[in-house]
């Protein structure tokens, strides 16, 4: 694995990745809400012989963060640009993208966007697809309301108050430190603005489940899966999938973390989907 700086459309992007020549497909990953690419870290270990490509995206991670802009732009078409350009700068064809949370949705957005029909392929791992999944968004609104929407005091709640707790107490498992590892990386202003943008694409969702985001993800032409964990507040998820006549796989993880808590489960269905 190497790990590195890529300049894309002028940001400095932390990839890391492992490029096989004859490898077969190559996958990209992309991760969710305040998390960096060390969620996928198992990938390396578990899919044998292929090209994995793994960036922490704008404003997360080890990714440059735009602190001298106060009105950032960390909006959910510069991530897709960026990761567009990713796929550029690695030449990369016959693609599959699994996307994490958030990751899940900016890849349904690359996927619409693919003209070129270089995506194959698309495993949505517990993808903000319904509303009443925006769990961490929609406390963030609530917290981002409560600081006044300023960012300092904003990221005070995240790195050192109620998200913390939230995450380092109230529910406290080997998979929320990691993430809280991960958060404390970000820039705040990426996290708020990003659960806003989140929040208001999912808007309007009616009594079917149907919203931008689910829309988006029930149009696309590409082969695709989604996955989920054994929690209740995936079941409108599920639902609206099943009900849609798209895949679903579930796993027995209680947890939103998927790829961590059943990590040996999860990259053997990757790897399985990938073949078939």
């Amino acid at each position: 694995m190497k790990a590195e700086y890529i300049n894309l459309l002028g940001f400095e992007i932390f990839a890391r990745h492992r490029i096989i020549e004859g490898g077969g497909a190559p996958v990209l990953f992309i991760h969710g809400l305040g998390e960096s690419g060390r969620c996928f870290f198992d990938a390396f270990g578990l899919l044998k012989g292929r090209s994995l490509i793994v960036p922490d995206l704008l404003g997360f991670g080890k990714s440059q963060k735009v602190e001298t802009d106060k009105d950032a732009n960390y909006s959910l078409p510069r991530q897709v640009e960026i990761l567009k350009a990713l796929i550029e700068y690695f030449d990369l064809d016959e693609l599959t993208i699994v996307g994490h949370s958030y990751g899940g949705v900016v890849g349904t957005y690359m996927c619409r966007d693919d003209d070129a029909g270089i995506i194959k392929k698309l495993v949505n791992a517990e993808g903000c697809i319904a509303r009443d999944t925006l769990v961490e968004s929609s406390n963030a609104m609530n917290a981002l309301k409560a600081c006044g929407y300023d960012m300092e005091e904003f990221g005070k709640w995240l790195r050192e108050g109620g998200f913390k707790k939230r995450a380092l107490e109230d529910y406290e498992s080997a998979s929320t430190i990691k993430y809280f590892d991960s958060v404390i990386e970000c820039d705040p202003a990426a996290f708020a603005k990003t659960s806003m943008e989140l929040t208001s694409r999912a808007e309007g969702e009616d009594k079917d489940g149907n919203n931008e985001i689910s829309e988006t993800y029930r149009d696309l032409k590409v082969e695709r899966v989604y996955c989920a964990g054994a929690r209740p507040v995936m079941n409108s998820t599920k639902k609206y999938v099943t009900s849609n006549g798209l895949d679903l796989r579930e796993f027995s993880a209680v947890s939103h973390w998927i790829m961590l808590d059943n990590r040996e489960e999860f990259y053997a269905f990757v790897d399985g989907y990938l073949r078939s």
